[in-house]
């Protein structure tokens, strides 16, 4: 199941890497930087914030769930 949660996260990551990318490449084009780009470069940035948030939460609960499986060996 983490396994899967981490797939997803990290999947998402990506298509916000990307969609990140895209709205650089738009704000460095010739035209004027718009309002309007600079607030979506803001927004998906957040989101990948969000999201690496998400992955070391999920990191963090998979290496509690792996130290009580050891302590419960070890009793």
């Amino acid at each position: 199941m983490a396994d899967d949660d981490f797939q997803s996260l990290m999947k998402a990551r990506e298509a916000l890497v990307n969609k990140r990318q895209a709205c650089a490449q738009i704000i460095a084009g010739p035209d004027e930087v718009s309002e309007a780009a600079m607030k979506s470069i803001v927004q998906v940035q957040q989101a990948i914030e969000v999201i690496d948030i998400a992955i070391e939460e999920l990191a963090e609960a998979q290496l509690d769930e792996e130290m009580e499986e050891t302590e419960e060996a070890e009793d």
